[in-house]
């Protein structure tokens, strides 16, 4: 749990932090931090740099191991890169992680989009489709954690895969969950930054309970919310019912032993 509090530390701060800093970071003495980067280093998990801690390229393996243990991209990202091709758009599957929405499998395509998403990414979930999914299953708790995090962070520096700040995400937020839970599918007009449009469906494992949410990517010189409404969603809903069978086979019940392509080396820090 030490080693994992240092990691967050590095994480937040962009992978590197003064030694110094990550003691009063983490209210650990000194010499506990001291010996927490040994190991860390001797792992290859980390660097230091003069003063400096510096998070190294290895350390991805450990949002790899999460990402591929959740076994969800191995059992239906064939079927996100099926409708990606059939949509020619990019698709994405994503799971809810707090008060954020985390990345864990993509079928991109290369257009001209700003914004370049990884697996294991962390959004806030205001600022997407898939987040007004997951919050209308949230208790009390989660939107006090909610509200709490918006008033310590407006500008959202704490999710570096997205711009800084989006006032109106937040001040529609409700809004759009009360959408969700009515339509059950949820649309992103442009939250992330300008040009940008999605739609996203849950997607329910064998019980009924929200696992996911797959979502289609467009750009507003294809798309927008009307036309994803009436030409995208018909084939989206259908991919999210084919999912659920996935997850309903018997096979689904075995962890997959095969790491999904797009994990390799590409992910964050897992999910705390």
């Amino acid at each position: 749990m030490r080693g994992l509090a240092v990691l967050r530390e590095l994480a937040v701060h962009e992978g590197r932090r003064p030694v110094s800093e990550l003691a009063r970071a983490t209210r650990l003495a000194r010499a506990t931090v001291d010996r927490v980067l040994s190991t860390l280093v001797r792992i290859g998990y980390v660097r230091v740099e003069g003063r400096d801690a510096v998070l190294a390229p290895r350390l991805m393996e450990l949002g790899n191991a999460y990402l591929a243990a959740c076994r969800l991209p191995d059992l239906l990202g064939p079927l996100a890169d099926r409708l990606a091709d059939t949509l020619d758009e990019s698709v994405s599957l994503a799971v809810p992680d707090r008060d954020g929405v985390r990345f864990v499998h993509q079928a991109p395509r290369r257009r001209a989009m700003s914004l370049a998403f990884r697996i294991g990414d962390l959004l806030p979930a205001e600022r997407g489709a898939s987040g007004a999914l997951f919050a209308t299953t949230w208790s009390e708790r989660e939107w006090q954690q909610w509200r709490e995090r918006r008033a310590q962070d407006p500008q959202d520096t704490g999710f570096p895969a997205v711009p800084r700040g989006n006032g109106d995400a937040a001040a529609s937020f409700e809004e759009r969950i009360a959408a969700a839970r009515s339509h059950g599918w949820s649309l992103d007009d442009q939250l992330i930054e300008p040009g940008l449009v999605a739609i996203a469906a849950p997607v329910r494992d064998a019980q009924g309970r929200w696992v996911c949410a797959v979502s289609v990517v467009s750009h507003t010189s294809r798309h927008d919310t009307g036309s994803l409404r009436t030409s995208i969603l018909p084939r989206l809903e259908a991919t999210a019912r084919q999912m659920e069978q996935v997850l309903a086979a018997p096979t689904a019940d075995a962890p997959s032993t095969r790491a999904s392509k797009q994990e390799l080396g590409t992910t964050s820090p897992p999910p705390t």
